[in-house]
């Protein structure tokens, strides 16, 4: 298992806080409220020209199996077109030989007494979701689950699978399906006749071939290795008989949210419902297989992954590296824009007091701008100029926090070292955070303002390049020159939420731009 930077925490509180408002409105700062006042005697603002152009990633966006998951479809975007989540994982036994109820139990069918397996259902935890969460405009999607059939990704199970990756395969026949809105999710079900409950759940239960499959894997409990049905004797032998499920929407051709769920969760799991005697007397209750995200002594992790795939058939998004006067920005697996700002070059003599990026929404519809959100948060990077094929990223110089020293250009492999903020991004000096704002007539937009005043300060004082730059909503980023995917650094947006269109420099009543306020020396 790769080394990883553990710097999530800052990345689930915020999911916590997003997911909650469903649909959507994001709390806004007074980031740049309190900018130092411009006289025209000793304080002077320039305002510089940002070249913008649209780019589309080749996505190398990559979940950890603790991450949130994203399943469902949206159909419905005028602006980015369709989106499809499914998710693939494992669900397995909590030990080895495992076996259903406790000692003195009898599980096995038996006609007599009526023991035996009852039911199956597959389980999600529900974080929460993203689009139109509306009683009245949600449209039900129905979710499938089928059986994965696929020896290289049951066998894979320390794997870290990319977003884009070719998906395992998998058997025709659906095992069991349900109908999901988010007010479905909420409802609380009643289970083991009344001594538990659970909500926020996706349940998908088990049918026909399902329920067979799940009512053969239920029996056998052979605790031989040459067993008949010794599927639960070991982790190995486990893993050949179940390679795990895939859970995707029907047909993907209307819909207009994204669910977010988390494996590794405790209501996350593959649920057996069924009825066992113990001295006579009958009882009905139920026992679950689970998620695991690494090793436990002789478990292996389990294999998942989260396949995110963007169509923009239909839309017009604009050319790449062509002048346009918006640039669209979706959260990872998504798009970004190339930036650069001319007049930084040849900056001289001044003390800079703030320099900021002022990046503003282009308004469509309100309504649906009010369903399909602004990503949270923006990111800013420098497109390095030692390699540009393939195009190499780094840190901007200085400005991610202000807590610890960092320097883009050190490459050292040193496992101590990562040339970035072990703090990750300190969102309250750097910005990028949507603030929303009114137009002067009540319109709603959203605007984003990324500080790069030390940045900017040391191209004036101390000659440092004017990089080209790259803008974009990540979930999370690495850099391969450093540590590469030993140090997957999370950023402060769910996976797949959010999309904006925002003005470039050549935007009129949204205008991309750079303030640099300063004083002459």
């Amino acid at each position: 298992m790769h080394r990883r930077l553990l710097l999530a925490a800052a990345s689930a509180a915020f999911l916590l806080i997003a997911l909650s408002i469903g649909c959507t409105k994001l709390d806004t700062t007074t980031l740049g409220a309190d900018l130092i006042t411009v006289d025209n005697v000793n304080t002077f603002a320039d305002t510089l020209n940002v070249n913008a152009t649209q780019g589309i990633f080749n996505d190398s966006t990559i979940l950890q199996k603790g991450d949130n998951h994203a399943v469902g479809v949206i159909t419905t975007d005028p602006l980015f077109g369709k989106t499809e989540a499914r998710i693939y994982l494992q669900f397995k036994p909590t030990f080895y030989p495992f076996y259903f109820g406790l000692a003195g139990d009898t599980t096995k069918f038996d006609p007599n007494n009526k023991a035996g397996f009852d039911s199956a259902f597959v389980c999600l935890s529900y974080k929460g979701a993203w689009g139109d969460t509306s009683v009245a405009g949600n449209i039900p999607q129905t979710f499938e689950v089928r059986a994965i059939n696929d020896d290289n990704f049951r066998s894979q199970t320390d794997t870290i699978r990319q977003l884009g990756s070719t998906t395992p395969i998998v058997d025709n026949n659906v095992l069991g399906s349900a109908i999901i809105t988010p007010q479905i999710i909420s409802r609380k079900v009643i289970l083991a006749r009344g001594r538990d409950s659970v909500s926020n759940q996706i349940r998908i239960k088990l049918t026909g071939d399902g329920a067979l499959f799940a009512a053969t894997l239920f029996n056998g409990q052979d605790t031989t290795a040459s067993g008949t049905n010794n599927g639960f004797f070991s982790d190995s032998i486990f893993r050949k008989k179940y390679n795990g499920f895939e859970i995707r929407v029907t047909n993907a051709t209307s819909g207009n949210t994204l669910y977010y769920v988390n494996l590794a969760e405790a209501k996350s799991r593959f649920e057996f419902h069924y009825h066992k005697t113990k001295n006579g007397i009958r009882d009905t209750v139920f026992q679950s297989l689970q998620m695991y995200t690494t090793r436990v002594g002789t478990i292996a992790a389990s294999s998942s992954m989260n396949f995110i795939k963007r169509d923009y058939s239909g839309v017009t998004l604009p050319q790449p590296n062509t002048a346009t006067d918006n640039v669209f920005l979706q959260t990872s697996p998504g798009t970004f824009s190339n930036l650069s700002i001319p007049g930084l070059t040849g900056y001289s003599n001044k003390i800079v007091h703030r320099a900021f990026l002022i990046v503003e929404q282009t308004p469509d519809n309100a309504a649906t701008d009010n369903i399909y959100t602004p990503p949270p948060y923006l990111y800013l990077d420098l497109k390095d100029t030692l390699l540009s094929s393939p195009q190499r990223y780094k840190p901007v110089y200085f400005d991610l926090t202000s807590a610890a020293p960092y320097n883009p250009d050190v490459t050292t492999t040193n496992g101590l070292y990562h040339p970035f903020p072990l703090g990750n991004v300190d969102i309250g000096s750097f910005g990028g955070a949507a603030l929303k704002r009114f137009e002067p007539a009540g319109n709603v937009f959203y605007r984003y303002e990324i500080n790069l005043t030390r940045y900017v300060q040391h191209i004036v004082t101390n000659g440092y390049k004017n990089y080209d730059l790259r803008l974009y909503a990540p979930f999370n980023y690495y850099y391969p020159q450093y540590l590469g995917t030993q140090y997957i650094i999370p950023f402060y947006n769910p996976i797949a939420l959010g999309r904006v269109r925002v003005g470039s420099g050549l935007n009129i009543n949204h205008k991309m731009k750079m303030v640099v306020i300063y004083s002459k020396v």
